[in-house]
C-alpha cells in the first residue's frame, strides 16, 4: 500500500471516528412530524445526487456512489476505488398560527465505499440513515377535576440506521443488475414528562431486521447521446422489535409492562430516466412507497401511499478547465414528495429545490460535493407546523487507483 493511499484512509478513519463517537445510536433531527412511526424517512440519495434534487435511479455511479439503485455500481471505474463521507447542517423555521421557532441541526450522514471486483462485477458497502426521530413539544395541561395548569413535555429521539453490502453485475453491454443486502437497526425513544409534577414516562423500542433492495439499469445510445432507464424494487419488511418502558416518579424508577409495537418497511417501486452527452446529464425519478396498509393506531393520523418526484441536471464549468481534472460540475434539481402522513386531515407534503457543485481538490481529497437545499414540509393549518428549511450537504469523495499496474524504471 503506497503512502498516498495510507494517508487517505487514515484521514477518512479519523473523521469517521470523531463523528461516529457521538452518533452511535441515531441521527439528529428536529421535526414534530417525526413523532409518528419510525420518524422521518430519509431518502437514499447521496453525494452528487443531492444537488440534483435527489435524482439518481437511472444514473450510474462514477465519481460518487449512487445508493439509490444498486445496479449503478457497474458505472464505477475499473481502476478506481471510491471512499465517501457525508455530513450536513440544517437550519429550520417552524411556524403555526400562534408560534414561531428556529432550530439548527448538524450531523453525520453516511459513509460508503465502492470499487470494481472484476470488469463486469462491482461492489459497494457502507452505512447511512433510514429514519430519524427528534422532537420536543410543550403542552399546557389542566389537572383533571381542578383548574391547576402544569406543563407536559412530549419528546423523542433516535432513529433507524441501515448498513448495506451491495453488488452489481453487468449482464450485457447495456444491461446491469444490482442488489443491496441491508441490515436495519436502531432505537426509537418517546417520552412524556413534567418537571412540575416530577414524573417521566419513557418508552424505548429497539428495531432490527434484514432486507433486500433490487435494481436494474439499461443503457442505449443514439448519435452522441446516451440514455438510461433505471428500475428499483423493495418487497418491504416487518422489523423485529424489543420494547422497554419505564416510569420515574419522586426519583424512583420502575419498569412497566413492555408494549407490542409493529414497525414495517413499505414495499417500494421506482423508475428513473436519464440522458447524457459528454459532461452534461439530465434525469428524472418517480418512486412509490406503499404505506397505506400500515396502521399507526392513532385516530388523528391517516396513512397513505407516498409518491416522490424529482428532476435534476448536471453540467460542467465552461472555459479552459472543461475536460480537465480542474473541471467543476454544477448541479440543479427539484423534489416533491407526498409523504405517507395525513395528520388531522391535512396532507403532509415536502417540496424543495437544490443547487450543488462538485469541486475537484488536489492532494489527498479528490472531490468535494456541495449541495444547498431550500424547501418546506408540512402545513400550518389545523394547529400543525409548517417547516421551512435550508440544508447544506457536504460530501467528501476520496479516490485511489488501487488496481493500476505501475511501471518502475
Amino acid at each position: 500500500m503506497n503512502m498516498r493511499l495510507q494517508v487517505k484512509i487514515s484521514l477518512l478513519l479519523i473523521i469517521c471516528s470523531v463523528l461516529l463517537a457521538n452518533n452511535s445510536n441515531a441521527q439528529i433531527t428536529s421535526s414534530p412530524y417525526s413523532i409518528f412511526g419510525m420518524g422521518n424517512i430519509e431518502e437514499n440519495s447521496l453525494g452528487g445526487n443531492k444537488g440534483m434534487g435527489g435524482t439518481g435511479i437511472a444514473l450510474m455511479s462514477g465519481n460518487s456512489i449512487n445508493f439509490l439503485n444498486p445496479a449503478s455500481y457497474s458505472g464505477l471505474d475499473t481502476l478506481v476505488s471510491v471512499f465517501e463521507l457525508g455530513v450536513f447542517g440544517k437550519y429550520t423555521s417552524f411556524k403555526n398560527y400562534d408560534s414561531n421557532q428556529k432550530l439548527f441541526d448538524a450531523d453525520f450522514k453516511y459513509l460508503a465505499m465502492g470499487f470494481k471486483i472484476k470488469p463486469k462485477l462491482a461492489t459497494s458497502f457502507g452505512i447511512t440513515s433510514y429514519s430519524t426521530v427528534g422532537y420536543k413539544i410543550n403542552i399546557p395541561t389542566t389537572i383533571e377535576g381542578t383548574s391547576v395548569i402544569y406543563n407536559k413535555i412530549y419528546s423523542g429521539e433516535g432513529g433507524v440506521n441501515q448498513a448495506y453490502l451491495g453488488t452489481s453485475y453487468r449482464i450485457s453491454k447495456n444491461l446491469s443488475l444490482g442488489i443491496n443486502a441491508v441490515y436495519l437497526f436502531g432505537n426509537v425513544t418517546h417520552s412524556e414528562s413534567s418537571t412540575d409534577l416530577d414524573y417521566s414516562l419513557k418508552s424505548i423500542t429497539y428495531l432490527s431486521n434484514f432486507n433486500l433492495n433490487y435494481g436494474l439499469n439499461y443503457q442505449f445510445g443514439k448519435k452522441s447521446w446516451k440514455y438510461n432507464i433505471g428500475l428499483i424494487y423493495n418487497n418491504g419488511k416487518t422489523l423485529a422489535t424489543d420494547n422497554v418502558s419505564t416510569i420515574t416518579a419522586l426519583s424512583v424508577t420502575e419498569t412497566i409492562k413492555s408494549q407490542t409495537t409493529s414497525f414495517k418497511i413499505p414495499r417500494t417501486y421506482g423508475i428513473g430516466l436519464a440522458a447524457q452527452k459528454d459532461y452534461f446529464k439530465i434525469g428524472a425519478d418517480y418512486e412509490l412507497k406503499q404505506w397505506k396498509d400500515i396502521d399507526f393506531s392513532n385516530p388523528l393520523v391517516e396513512n397513505r401511499n407516498s409518491h416522490r418526484y424529482s428532476f435534476g441536471i448536471e453540467f460542467p464549468s465552461p472555459g479552459e478547465n472543461k475536460g480537465t481534472y480542474r473541471m467543476i460540475f454544477y448541479r440543479f434539481g427539484a423534489e416533491y414528495n407526498e409523504s405517507n402522513l395525513i395528520v388531522n386531515k391535512i396532507p403532509i407534503n415536502y417540496r424543495s429545490i437544490s443547487f450543488g457543485a462538485g469541486i475537484p481538490v488536489q492532494g489527498y481529497l479528490s472531490v468535494i460535493n456541495l449541495a444547498l437545499e431550500l424547501g418546506q414540509n408540512g402545513s400550518g393549518k389545523n394547529g400543525l407546523f409548517q417547516e421551512r428549511f435550508c440544508t447544506l450537504h457536504i460530501d467528501v469523495s476520496l479516490k485511489e487507483e488501487w488496481f493500476k499496474k505501475r511501471k518502475y524504471y
